[in-house]
């Protein structure tokens, strides 16, 4: 499993907060393709100017289900939940129960129909007003995976989720699994695209102009 690095290096002139998070996954259903959010993945408390913090991570995904006290929209925190690995390449799919034991069951592989895409199918236990999410989640921080990307899940449908490996680092305080004003953060955030490099450490540098740059290593 390849291992990866990115470093960030606060050049700014002021103590800065930072976030990084992922380009939403493409997302295929058999109804209406649903709007998809991106969660803040992973965070740093305020980094002092000349100061550097980074992150160390692999190329796991996992499928990922939850649960929201409102509507997904920026701001809104998903923190609770479950996920299970799953594998691209083999097509994974797992199955959600939103009643009675609420979680996935089994990963089988060859489920999903899209090339490079794992599936959740849900079950028919649950409605809208049970709040249910569903999308992906990876480790970082701490062994249990975050979400990265979250949609409102409906009952008997059917997903095909394509993940995106591109990363934005942006400045700003925020809560791991929060919603994510993808436009507005991403207008002046570093991009992080590993996707055709040999190189494995990207190191996203803000400078005094308030602006990333990025260099791969």
């Amino acid at each position: 499993m390849a291992t990866f690095t990115i470093q960030i290096l606060n050049s700014s002139g002021f103590s800065k907060s930072y976030v990084i998070f992922f380009e939403p996954p493409q997302v295929q259903a058999d109804g209406a393709s649903p709007t998809v959010f991106a969660n803040a993945w992973v965070t740093f408390s305020p980094i002092a100017n000349g100061s550097f913090d980074q992150l160390t991570y692999d190329d796991r995904i996992d499928a990922f289900w939850g649960r929201t006290p409102s509507q997904l929209a920026p701001g809104v925190t998903v923190g609770s939940g479950g996920s299970v690995p799953v594998d691209t390449s083999s097509k994974d799919g797992v199955t959600f129960t939103g009643a009675g034991s609420v979680g996935f069951g089994t990963v089988s592989p060859d489920q999903a129909t899209v090339t490079g895409a794992y599936m959740i199918t849900s079950e028919s236990d649950f409605n809208q007003t049970s709040g249910y999410v569903f999308g992906m989640s990876k480790p970082a921080q701490t062994p249990i995976a975050a979400p990265v990307a979250t949609f409102l899940a409906e009952p008997n449908e059917n997903y095909n989720i394509i993940p995106v490996v591109k990363f934005y680092v942006a400045d700003g305080a925020y809560t791991v699994g929060e919603v994510i004003d993808v436009k507005s953060a991403s207008a002046n955030a570093g991009v992080i695209d590993f996707t055709g490099l040999a190189q494995t450490t990207a190191t996203a540098t803000q400078g005094s102009n308030g602006l990333f740059s990025v260099q791969y290593s």
